[in-house]
This record gives C-alpha cells, sequence and structure tokens, in this order.
C-alpha cells in the first residue's frame, strides 16, 4: 500500500491545530551523511536532504513553519521533512514503488495529473482529517509524494489540495532528474 499511508504519519499522530509529539530515538542513524559521500558535489537540491527542498519564506508562504523536521514515516521508515504550523506539509520519497499502487478505498479520491510532465496522481482523503497527497513518478523510478494537512489555524485561509499541488510544483523541477 502506498499513497496515504506514506505521509500520515506526520499528520495521524497529533489533532489537528495540536502540537505532534517529538518522536523519541536515534532518527539520524539511518539518514546518509553529507561526509561520507565520495562524488564531486550534490546538487543544490537533493532528495537526500529533503528539509532543504523548501526555502523558509517558501515554506511559511505554505502554512507551514520557516525550518523543516527531519523524520521517518511511521509506515516503513523511509524518510520524510515536515514543516507544521497553520498547515502540515510533507514531503518524501520512496524507491521502487509508483503513483499505480495508490491507496483507495471509501473516503480516497485519486485524481490522475501531471507534474512539471511527469506522471501524478492527487489523492484526497477525508477520513478522521482531511488530508491530500500529490504523488510523483520520477523518472529514476523513485516516488515523490508531498502530503498536506490544515491545521485548526488554518482552517478557512488553505485548501489542501491546492497547497499539495503548489507545493509538489516547487519541488518537482529541482528534483525530477534524481
Amino acid at each position: 500500500m502506498v499513497g496515504l499511508a506514506l505521509f500520515t504519519a506526520a499528520c495521524n499522530s497529533a489533532t489537528a491545530g495540536q502540537p505532534k509529539p517529538t518522536q523519541t530515538g536515534s532518527q539520524s542513524s539511518s539518514e546518509p551523511t553529507e561526509e561520507t559521500s565520495s562524488q564531486p558535489e550534490e546538487p543544490d537540491y537533493s532528495l537526500a536532504r529533503l528539509c532543504e527542498l523548501l526555502s523558509p519564506d517558501e515554506a511559511k508562504e505554505l502554512g507551514g513553519s520557516a525550518e523543516g523536521e527531519k523524520g521517518n514515516s511511521i509506515s516503513d521508515g523511509h524518510a520524510i521533512c515536515t514543516w507544521a504550523d497553520k498547515t502540515t506539509l510533507v514531503v518524501g520519497f520512496q524507491e521502487r514503488t509508483s503513483t499505480a499502487q495508490a491507496d483507495t478505498g471509501p473516503g480516497i479520491t485519486n485524481t490522475p495529473t501531471t507534474i512539471d510532465g511527469l506522471p501524478a496522481v492527487q489523492s484526497l482523503s477525508n477520513k478522521a482529517i482531511v488530508l491530500c497527497e500529490v504523488l510523483v513518478d520520477l523518472p529514476s523510478g523513485k516516488m515523490f509524494g508531498a502530503a498536506v494537512a490544515v491545521r485548526s489555524a488554518g482552517e478557512g485561509k488553505y485548501d489542501p489540495c491546492t497547497v499539495a499541488t503548489d507545493l509538489t510544483n516547487l519541488i518537482i523541477p529541482r528534483v525530477k532528474d534524481q
């Protein structure tokens, strides 16, 4: 199962509008370090550095906090970055999966779309919290995902699917060749 299960970790751990609990334990041990890289130079934007994919101004414009917080998906442990303020913005990617595997079922509406010329799916879930994700198949075989939930401080000011699409449109041109 892919899709909503990928990114709900940051959204379902707290009631919308309430602070989310901090995860305990070492999260950085599974993350690659820049020091161990033997490649000449990483690109300005890298899937390996998810929290650097948005500037503080971009994150705040979308309702998130200025700084992103590294974490891992509860569903499968893949790396994510979360910016939370009036909205909760979550980005991440997965290897060996695609938008064809997006979650389906009651309360989930999937709409095929394209982002920067790449196949994508917008997935809206109206379950316990309203969550909108945009999942994009990257040419490398990775699937990028951006999820947005509106917190109580942002109610009436943000549409989760508009913000998720805007967030994805900002990031995909920066990482589509990775």
